[in-house]
């Protein structure tokens, strides 16, 4: 168990859960938010360690199922349990099993000060979408399949919400290139190509900005490298391409596959996949072609 977080269990509290403890916790706790919170299933997050912040949370769920995730060791949470610490040895990593809502208490502001944060980088992203009604819901598309794609390969708690920042906000950076550009509907010009081909640095530069975006940064300038080296903004190849920015090359690909677009008709599942194993090696890290194919193909076999 992570040091100095403590976990209740309805079983054991069944009488001393719910408003009252809330309320007597705000009254004996001074100036604390309360805060509710509804985060999708399939979505990771973290509480901080003592040394990046200090103070008191107390976390009620309300609904739906949390784990909390220690390397192989993993420990759930279910409505009408809670957990609380005030500082933690180091970060505690949990993933959404069922959709959840939970009541969150917290002095000083924490995890809904970095929601506050992102919400306008959240926007932008969705901005880019909204330029283009065949890219309508691409980002929370390429966030889920990235996301679960992480976990086929083992990614790590921390690298599976650095891939869940960068999926969704991959091309945050086209909201600097210009509209006639975006939605030009002819082949673009060779200038007009390299004004595209800036966004995702300009990506990156835009979520350098938030220190906890730094990482999230760092794989969206990625995301449009190849594994053979002949990608860009800066032609790495292999594993010089973080895991993280090589997951989201395949999804991205697959979600624009399997989409209607003015230039081409969306082709099934089978047929995208075909594209990308086609490209496994050159375009794309076959390791992350065969992960997400078995994914796929498992998701065809339970539908």
């Amino acid at each position: 168990m992570v040091e100095g977080l403590a976990l209740g269990r309805r079983d054991d509290h069944r009488d001393r859960i719910g408003k009252n403890v809330t309320l007597e916790l705000l009254v004996r706790h001074g100036s604390l938010e309360v805060t509710r919170h509804k985060i999708e299933a399939d979505k990771h997050f973290y509480l901080d360690e003592a040394d990046d912040w200090s103070g008191f949370e107390f976390i009620f769920l309300l609904s739906g199922k949390l784990r909390l995730e220690e390397g192989d060791v993993h420990t759930e949470l279910g409505p009408g349990e809670y957990m609380h610490h005030s500082g933690l040895s180091k970060r505690a990593f949990f993933r959404v099993m069922e959709d959840v809502e939970l009541l969150m208490v917290s002095s000083p502001p924490s995890m809904h000060l970095v929601r506050d944060e992102i919400q306008d980088m959240l926007a932008l992203a969705r901005s880019v979408e909204e330029k283009d009604k065949e890219t309508e819901g691409h980002c929370h598309r390429l966030e889920r399949l990235a996301i679960l794609t992480g976990e086929r390969l083992g990614l790590s708690s921390q690298k599976l919400i650095n891939l869940s920042y960068g999926a969704y906000l991959h091309d945050i950076g086209k909201v600097k290139v210009p509209d006639e550009i975006l939605g030009k509907a002819e082949s673009l010009t060779d200038d007009e190509w390299e004004a595209m081909r800036r966004h995702p640095a300009l990506g990156e530069e835009m979520l350098m900005e938030k220190d906890f975006l730094a990482e999230a940064g760092r794989i969206v300038r990625a995301h449009h490298e190849r594994y053979d080296g002949t990608g860009y903004p800066d032609g790495l190849s292999g594993e010089e391409i973080p895991i993280e920015a090589r997951v989201i090359a395949v999804v991205d690909a697959y979600d624009a596959i399997t989409s209607d677009r003015p230039y081409q008709p969306a082709l099934d599942r089978t047929e995208a996949l075909k594209e990308l194993r086609l490209g496994a090696g050159t375009h794309f890290d076959p390791v992350v072609v065969r992960a997400f194919s078995s994914l796929i193909s498992e998701d065809d076999d339970s539908a």
